[in-house]
Order: C-alpha cells, then structure tokens, then sequence
C-alpha cells in the first residue's frame, strides 16, 4: 500500500510538474509574444512616422523657394493653386489628411486639411524642427490619432521654414492586424466619453479597433488600467468564455500637461490554455493506468527480494556499533545461486563495506595527528597574514556601514599617531582634514558601497595625524563579503605625500630656469601675452626690457662654464633686487633677461634700465680683472595700445638690445616704430632669394647625425638635419634662413625637399641592405598645409619599406598652435605607417598633458636640460620625471646633446631609451 501511494503521489507529482512546465514556457513565450506585438506595434508606427517623414522631406525639398512666395500675396496665390491641383492625390493615394507650411516663425503659411481632422497646432515640434534643422516626427492623438511629421525648408543654405504632414493611424491598425494577426486598438482621454465607442470606466474613447464586434465590450468590461511601467503593461480578461491578453501601451509620454493615449494589442489566449489543460489530463490518466498495472507486478516480482533485503538493512546498524563481524553474519550472502540479483549485490556491497569501515576505523587516529599538523600550518598561515598587515607600507583598516573603525594595521598606526587602545569609538572621518568635500564624498562613497551600488571606489583625501602632520592619500574601498546585516568595509592607503611633492617640483622645474631659478622663456612669453592684453583693456602703458651681458663670452672663454653660471646667478638676483615686487624677470636665452614692468611708462623703464647698470657694475666677481665691470645692453619697448604680439615685441625689444650693444654697450635704448625695418627687409629678401635658389638648384644639403639605443649599445636610427649650401661651398646652418622660412612660407617647400631627398637616400640604403629609421622635422606651416598629406603619401608609395621606417618630429610649439588640427594630421599619418616624435619636450608648462593626448611614439627631451645633467641635481629630477612620465604613457624617450660618458651613464640609470649629441656622433652628409 505504501508502494502504491508513492507511485501515485510520484505520479500526481509529475503531472504537476508538466502542468506547471507547460504553463512556465509558456508564459516565457507570451512574454515573448507580448514584447514582439508590442514592438511590432511601436515598429509599424515608427515606419509610418519615418515615411511621412520622407514624403515632408520631398515637399520641403520641392519647396526651396516656395516660404518666399508664401510670404507675399501673388506668391501665395500661386502656390495654393499649385498646391491645390496635387492635394487630392496627396489625399487618396497617400493617405495625407494634413498639409501645412510653416515660415522660420509665426502661424502656418498655408494649410490643407480633412474635414475628419480638427486643427492642430504642433508649434513648439516646427520650432524644433526650424531650430535644429533636422527632419522629426511625432504622434498627436485628441478626437483622432494623427502621425505627424516635419521637414525643415532650405533656402540658400538657410533653413527658411518648415512642411508639417499629418495622416491618421487607421493604416497602422489595420496592417498590425493584417501582420500579426493579434488585434490593435488605439483609446485617447476624453473628459465626458460618449457614444457606442466610449469607455467610461477609463475616461477613454475608442478611436481606432480592428475586429470591433469582439473586442469592443471586451474593452468596455474593464474598470481600470494596470500601472504603466516604463509606458507599458499587461492583463489577462475573460470574455464569453473565452481568455484574452491585453498589453498596453502609452503612445505619446512625451506630451507635457496632457493625458498620454493608450495602444492596445488584444491577443485571443483561449485555445492555447486548452491545449495545456487537455495534455496535462490525457498524461494524468496515462500515468494512473500504468501506476496501478505497476503496482500489481510489483507485488509478484519483489516479495522473496525483499525479506531478504530486510535482513541486510537490518544488519546494518551494527556497522554504527562497529561490530563489523556480527553484521556479517547477519548478512549472510546466498552461497548457492543461479542468478545474481541486486539483493546479492546489496549484501556483497555490505559485507565490503563492513571490511572498509574496519580499515577506515584503524586510519582514524592517523588522520586525527594529520588534521594536528594542518592546523598548526594554518596558525602558521594566519601569523604570517597578520605580518603582512603590520609591515606593509600601506594603510589597511576596516570600518563599519556606520564608518566606525574596526581594525586598522600597523602602519596606518604610525601614520595616524593612533595606538590599538585609541580605536574604539574611532570614525574614519577622524582620519581626515576636516576640509568639508571631502568627508562628504567619503560618506556618500560609503553609502554606495553599504547599498551595493559600487564595488570599489577611490579616492585622495589629506589626512591628519594625532601630531598635526597632514599626508596625501588615495584611498581604495571595497566591500568585504560577510552577512547582508553585518556590512563591513576594507579601505586601503597609499602614501603619496613624497610624489605630490616630488609632482610639483617637476612643475616648478618646467616652468623655471633651473640655473637661475628665474621664469623659463616659455612661461615668460605666456606672461608677456597676458600682460599685453592687460594693457590694451586697461589702457595702461608696460614696458619691456631685453637685457644681454657685455663680454659674457670672455667670463666663459677665460675661466669656463661654471664661472658663467656663476656669474649669471649674481646677475639674476642684482636684477631681481631692482625690480618691484610686481614685475616678472626671466631667463630668455644663454645671458639674455627679460624684465616685464607692469603699469610702466617710459622714463620709469628708462630710470629701471640705468638702475641696473649702476647695480651690475658693483658686482665684484672673484676671476675677473679688477678694471672689469659687469653690465648689459638693455632693449626697451613701451607698450600700451600697440597691436604687436609677444614675437613681434620680443623681436623689437631685441632689435633695441642690439642698438644699445652697438653703442659699446653699459647702456640702453628704446625702441621706436619703423627702427631697423629697412635692415630686416633687406635681410629678409636676401634670405628668401638664397632659399627660392637652393631649392632650384638643389643648394639644400642633408645631414645625418646618428641617434642611439641605449641599451642595445648600437646606432637605432637618424635625424635628418637640413643645411644650406653658401656660395663659398660651406654649409649654412639652418639657424639663420629658418626664420625667414617660416615667416615666408617657403618652409613648406624646404619640408617637401627634405622628404624627398631622404626617401630616396633610405631607399638606396634598402637596396644595400641598411634598414636605418630616419627622423624628419616638420614645421609647424607644414602641418597646417592641407597638401602636404597627399604629398607623403605620394613619397611613401615609392617604397613598401618606407612607412615603417621613417619617424615624423615636431615641436611642442608646433602641436600646441593648433592642437586639433595637428592631432588630426598626425593621426591620418600614423595610420600610413609612420611613427612620430615630439620635440623639445619639457620646455613647455604643459608638457605632460600634451604628451598624453598627442599620439606621438617618441618624445624627445630638451637639450637645455641634458646639457648640464651632470652637474645639476635640478636637471636629474627633472629628467628622470620626464623619462617616468613618458614611460608611463607608453612612449620611448630620446635626450638630445649628450656630450660625453657621464651623462650617457646617467641616463642609462634613468632609463631613457636614446641618446643623440657629439659624443654620439656629428651631424654629417654620410652615413656611417
């Protein structure tokens, strides 16, 4: 009996369990269903919208002049005619029931309507449509469900106006129908719904069902709508012995102030639930049938097993008892059988098991000292986990949901001046400066990560040790898994104190002099720029200074180098003692300073020039002859008004310099308007003369100097360094055409050359088997030359080899004149095959964010700061930064003028990638 009601409880069981797959899948597929109805729904609406829209779009299109006819009586005139004669076509064969013409503002110009459609206004959609310039289309349902769509008119490449279309949703009910073969119906609000169609449960009207006889009192029998979730939902409704699906659908959420329309798709479910009931009942019945004829064989078939199966179970629960012989022989197999049964395998399987739990009950004591020795290795673990905490250089607590400290390491101790005693009652919030956004951010961090909203947040707060002592960290939070009720928080320290600082002198050092400790020239220019704009707004007069040593070069000739910067250092802080507190001094070039007076007019810079004389020549200077005075040529510029800019004031100012120098020097002059015009003119167009006559007779020569790995100890690649040939023969160097190039424009053509020229010389080495990279400078006129692309790419099409070996360089000034435009073009010539590099890298104030954002491979670091790498520890962390950062970003690194092994060495331990300078090679017409 037992048996048999757990056959049919077994059997009742899967029954249930098919009844309850058949109704899971398919409430699966009219999830499914129901999505694809609705998308269908929404998808046909939405085509409809976009070929209204294209028909508005050809009107428009048609109507490039049509707003101007509209606007004047005979044109509007006109146009109506026109219009006329196509709008019963428009009507029946394209089922419009709205046209109308808008201008740029106002009320519609034109409108053609049918009677069935009461007139709409879309007046903030045309307005978009006119703002934006973009075609749109939208649906408007009142007494009617109207898709609208809208085109703006172009007029001479000015929107002019707009063409709205208007035509009713009835075609998209019936194609659904059609499609699916599920029913649509479309339900607008209405205040007093009346008539056959209304709904007035709801507050809805029917305006728009497919197969009306059956659904409409299908519609009528609901009282309410279920909740919209995201424009959108569902219900199951009995009507006339029969189950359907409504899904709902809002049509246009997007209307402000007004009550959303409603799409319902009504899906017939009734023969689909039958076909469930009817084959969970033929699978009971069949399951019952075959129970009971089970049942009844059974009870012949297993009647002598299981007396004997009894026995064996009986037997078993001496095993607990461990009296293995015993149930052994309770046991007791068959020694005589035909045929082995499951029984005989039941009692054999117990007999061995009886054995085995014999042998396993000997390894007991075994296992027990095994399990001794592991947990001792476990403690052994968890000491050297608690170590690792203590002695790792990081701070490591954990805290609470609430931010109460629990546990903090030993480091995070020493740092906070914190003991173990001090922690309860601790917040982490007690761990910080209490700048305010901080601690709020910590606290809406935590809340996220309490909330599971975030895994792991990171942020840099200033912490405040017990002492005072304030230190830069960025913190790491994660959640540590643990009960939902007991949310605990890891929170992981790293001191950046040492870099922020290390971070702001790299700073200070790129927009410094590191021998004078004066503004570099970049940022002085910078702050030349700004004061120049000052001026001009505020109409008050600045003046500039140029100031250049006299005999500076006899100070280096006669007691070296370091007697210069020495003297120099002097020089910087008499001058700096001169200036107020307002001007800005800096460092231009080897002995030239700028001084920037502010609200300065011209006897003021006059009386500041004759001042520094006076302190220059009360310098006393060990090596120099005691009749040797110190003093400079000082060039003034008064500017106030002036329309120069930096270059032009600097290149006057050191005009004014040169006159000051020219008069024996220990002395000043200011610039007037017009002064050395002539001299540069003349200069100029007999530098473009030579330049336009190189380039015709091939007088440009190309030097090679080679560059270095560093750590392979071998020549990786050159710089194309170019030079002009005078009329003695002797190279000239580019230093002094290059100017006139550049403002010329004549650069471009010198680039061209130099690409050339170097093409074909790597396309001879090919053949010889050389496979040297070659560096080619670009101008910054170059890279704004729209040609030039197609030009190398042209060059490049000479040689398969070429791409992959030629490297394109240039300045940082070059890149930043026009920052997108030069990443565009590098981009486009990277894509050829070419790598680039960026030089004179460090000499900018914005260095570092240049570098991450042009897509160079190569950054070349100024010479001014390998020059004196050696003996400058300034230069060593400049560089070294430099090399890190680069490295960071993923570029190679290249230090121009090494001059001898000890830099060479230092850089190897900086780990710069190549070296270039004399003491790696001259520049040279061959290539070694």
């Amino acid at each position: 009996m037992t048996l048999g009601g757990v056959m049919l409880s077994v059997n009742g069981a899967l029954s249930w369990l098919h009844f309850h797959d058949l109704t899971t899948r398919f409430e699966v597929q009219r999830t499914a269903t129901r999505e694809r109805l609705v998308g269908q729904a929404l998808a046909l609406r939405t085509d409809f919208g976009l070929r209204l829209q294209a028909l508005a779009g050809m009107l428009a299109a048609l109507d490039s002049v049509g707003v101007g006819l509209f606007q004047t009586q005979a044109g509007n005139a006109l146009l109506r005619q026109h219009f006329d004669s196509y709008w019963s076509v428009l009507q029946l064969d394209l089922g419009l029931d709205s046209l109308q013409v808008y201008a740029q503002s106002g009320p519609p110009l034109a409108t053609w309507r049918t009677h069935a459609l009461a007139a709409v206004e879309p007046d903030a959609q045309v307005r978009a449509v006119v703002g934006q310039e973009r075609a749109m289309h939208w649906t408007r349902c009142e007494q009617v469900c109207t898709q609208f769509a809208a085109a703006p008119i172009l007029s001479a490449g000015r929107v002019a106006g707009a063409v709205v279309l208007g035509s009713s949703l009835a075609d998209v009910v019936v194609s659904f129908h059609r499609l699916s073969g599920a029913d649509l119906g479309v339900l607008v609000p209405a205040v007093d719904p009346v008539g056959k169609n209304a709904l007035p449960a709801l507050g809805l009207q029917v305006i728009g069902l497919s197969n009306v006889e059956r659904n409409l009192p299908l519609l009528q029998q609901l009282t309410d709508l279920p909740p919209l979730r995201a424009e959108r939902a569902w219900r199951l409704l009995a009507y006339d012995g029969r189950q359907f699906e409504l899904s709902f659908l809002a049509l246009d959420p997007g209307v402000e102030g007004q009550a959303s329309a409603v799409l319902v798709v009504v899906d017939d479910l009734t023969q689909a639930l039958a076909d469930i009931r009817k084959s969970v009942w033929s699978r009971l019945q069949g399951e019952l049938l075959a129970s009971l004829f089970s049942l009844m064989l059974l009870a012949l078939l297993v009647h002598a097993p299981l007396q004997r199966m009894t026995q064996a179970v009986r037997a078993i629960p001496l095993l607990g008892r461990s009296a293995f012989a015993e149930a052994r022989a309770r046991i007791a197999p068959r020694t005589r059988r035909l045929v082995d049964d499951e029984i005989d395998s039941l009692d054999e399987a117990a007999v061995a098991l009886s054995h085995r739990l014999e042998t396993l009950e000997s390894d007991v004591a075994a296992h027990s000292a095994e399990m001794q020795g592991m947990l001792q290795r476990i403690s052994v673990e968890r000491d050297f986990s608690r170590n690792l905490l203590d002695t790792a250089q990081v701070i490591i607590l954990t805290q609470a949901a609430n931010g109460q400290i629990l546990t903090l390491n030993r480091y995070g101790q020493l740092l906070s001046g914190w003991a173990e005693e001090d922690l309860p009652g601790k917040r982490f919030s007690e761990l910080l400066c209490p700048d305010g956004s901080s601690e709020m951010l910590i606290q809406q961090a935590v809340r996220e990560i309490v909330a599971g909203e975030r895994q792991h947040v990171q942020l840099e707060s200033i912490m405040a040790s017990a002492n005072g002592q304030l230190y830069e960290i960025t913190w790491n939070h994660s959640r540590l898994s643990g009960s939902r009720d007991a949310v605990m928080i890891l929170s992981v320290g790293i001191d950046h104190t040492e870099r922020k600082r290390a971070e702001s002198h790299v700073s200070y050092l790129a927009e410094h002099d590191p021998l004078t400790g004066l503004v570099n020239r970049q940022h002085f220019q910078h702050e030349l720029d700004q004061a120049l704009a000052s001026a001009r707004r505020s109409l008050h007069d600045g003046a500039l200074l140029y100031l250049d040593l006299d005999g500076f070069k006899y100070v280096n000739d006669l007691n070296g180098h370091q007697a210069g910067d020495a003297l120099l250092r002097v020089v910087a802080d008499e001058v700096g003692s001169v200036a107020r507190g307002s001007d800005l001094l800096g460092r231009l070039g080897g002995d030239e300073l700028g001084i920037l007076l502010h609200e300065c007019d011209r006897d003021g810079a006059i009386q500041v020039a004759e001042k520094i004389n006076r302190q220059l020549a009360e310098i006393k200077f060990p090596g120099l002859g005691a009749n040797h005075r110190v003093s400079a040529s000082i060039g003034i510029v008064v500017f106030s008004e002036s329309m120069m800019d930096v270059k032009q004031l600097l290149a006057n100012a050191d005009i004014a310099m040169y006159q000051a120098k020219s008069k024996g020097g220990a002395g000043w002059h200011l610039y007037s308007e017009g002064e050395g015009v002539q001299e540069k003119m003349q200069s100029r167009l007999y530098w473009e003369e030579m330049i336009n006559r190189s380039l015709g007779d091939r007088g440009f020569i190309v030097y090679y100097q080679p560059i270095l790995d560093i750590r392979a100890r071998q020549v990786s690649h050159y710089e194309a360094l170019v030079r002009m040939r005078g009329e003695d023969g002797s190279p000239i160097p580019p230093g002094v055409f290059m100017e006139v190039a550049e403002n010329s424009g004549l650069i471009r053509e010198i680039d061209r050359y130099v690409i050339h020229d170097v093409f074909g010389r790597m396309l001879a080495l090919f053949a010889a088997g050389k496979h040297y990279k070659f560096s080619i400078n670009l101008s910054g006129v170059s890279i704004n030359d729209p040609r030039l692309l197609s030009f190398i790419r042209d060059e490049l099409a000479r040689g398969a080899m070429l791409p992959s070996h030629v490297i394109f360089e240039i300045t940082e000034t070059a890149a930043v004149s026009d920052f997108s435009k030069a990443r565009a073009f590098m981009n486009a010539v990277r894509e050829l095959g070419c790598a680039f590099s960026l030089d004179d890298f460090g000499v900018g104030f914005s260095s570092f964010n240049y570098v991450k954002q042009l897509p160079v491979d190569y950054v070349k670091i100024d010479g001014s700061f390998v020059r004196t790498l050696v003996d400058s520890p300034d230069d060593q962390v400049f560089v070294r930064a430099l090399a890190e950062v680069a490295r960071g970003f993923g570029k190679k690194t290249v230090a121009e003028f090494v001059e001898d092994e000890r830099a060479l060495n230092m850089l190897r331990a900086f780990g710069v990638d190549y070296a270039q300078g004399y003491f790696i090679g001259k520049p040279g017409p061959e290539i070694v």
